[in-house]
């Protein structure tokens, strides 16, 4: 990161580059391109002792239907959607037939995986990198014809360190995937032993179907108003219908209106939706969302982000790096829904289970 800024720095100030201010990226919006992440050249899982299962067959429930999250490219960081190399039910099946397929054993019973994220990020530091990876999974051991018991639920989140951490994700991904693969295996037995009723195939994929109908995800216009809870918003039930919002970004204020017109500040609300768009409320922030596949994600990352690696340029030239990075003022929210993160990613949508900030 140094030496990018470094030379950043140096062609601005030559006069071969000129940072956009800040508030053109802010009304024109970044173009984004994509990159593709394979998981071909993954390693295989090769520990015998673990052999214990015939197959895995995958059932795709991951939320984004547009991307895998978020990658740095080129001198300036610029932003790159990550997308699998193929339609996302096939990348996951293909993966785990050429990682886990050396040690299916025949005669033994089948597993499910219900995969709900597969997400990837980065952040640059001053002396480094940092590549995230989060796999959201369930899985299901097959003890009948049609009759499958739940064996795991995991959601994997780790951070890892390097200095060109875009090509590390193929192996971050299989990892958490073959931890996820371990973990259940070593509850198989018991799970086996159980003699609680299981689910058909059909039941599973309900299940997981019915997560996709809530108002949130179906309504063609979310319904003006202060949603005091995530629950609420998943519901398009506003909890208050009259409502003013004061200050700008890090200062914001959400008053109810009553019918006596006494406006009262609202101490704590999930977001609000005004003429059919929707925000979230976060550090005295209003943060805009867009409905996307069986989710939403933050509109204004990618402006955000630009302006951020602005500010950071242009600061370079100023004050020095150091001076830059300190005195550089970004709308960039970072994840609160990984508290066991040391560090934080950069936020780009929202969890829909909790509402909280995801990468």
């Amino acid at each position: 990161m140094l030496q990018k800024l470094f030379i950043s720095a140096f062609l601005v100030s030559a006069g071969f580059l000129l940072p956009a201010r800040a508030q053109d990226a802010a009304e024109a919006p970044a173009t984004i391109s994509q990159k593709k992440v394979s998981l071909g050249k993954a390693s295989p899982f090769t520990d015998s002792l673990q052999a214990k299962v015939s197959g895995i067959a995958i059932v795709n429930a991951v939320w984004d239907t547009s991307r895998i999250g978020f990658l740095q490219t080129g001198l300036f960081n610029n932003k790159a959607e990550a997308i699998p190399d193929k339609e996302m039910g096939q990348y996951l099946q293909e993966y785990v037939n050429n990682t886990f397929g050396g040690v299916f054993t025949p005669g033994k019973p089948r597993l499910i995986w219900v995969v709900e994220d597969l997400r990837i990020g980065e952040r640059t530091q001053m002396m480094g990198e940092k590549a995230y990876v989060r796999v959201k999974a369930t899985a299901y051991v097959q003890t009948g014809e049609d009759t499958y018991k739940r064996l795991k639920v995991m959601d994997i989140v780790h951070l890892n360190n390097g200095f060109d951490v875009t090509h590390q994700h193929r192996n971050n991904i299989s990892n958490a995937f073959k931890e996820f693969y371990t973990a259940g295996i070593d509850t198989i037995d018991a799970v086996l032993a159980d003699t609680q009723p299981g689910l058909s195939y059909a039941g599973i994929t309900a299940v997981y179907a019915k997560k996709r109908e809530l108002p949130a995800l179906k309504a063609p216009v979310m319904n003006d108003g202060v949603y005091l809870s995530f629950a609420s918003f998943l519901e398009n039930k506003p909890d208050i219908l009259q409502f003013e919002t004061k200050g700008k970004a890090g200062k914001v204020k959400v008053y109810a209106i009553p019918g006596d017109g006494q406006k009262t500040i609202i101490p704590a609300l999930w977001g609000v939706v005004k003429n059919g768009a929707v925000f979230k409320y976060t550090n005295k922030s209003l943060i805009g969302l867009s409905r996307s596949g069986h989710g939403y994600v933050i509109t204004s990352y990618l402006s955000a982000y630009e302006r951020r690696q602005t500010a950071i340029i242009g600061g370079a030239l100023i004050g020095g790096v150091a001076g830059g990075l300190l005195g550089s003022t970004t709308a960039l929210q970072h994840t609160d829904a990984f508290p066991e993160l040391k560090l934080p990613a950069e936020a780009t949508a929202i969890d829909m289970e909790t509402g909280a900030l995801i990468f």
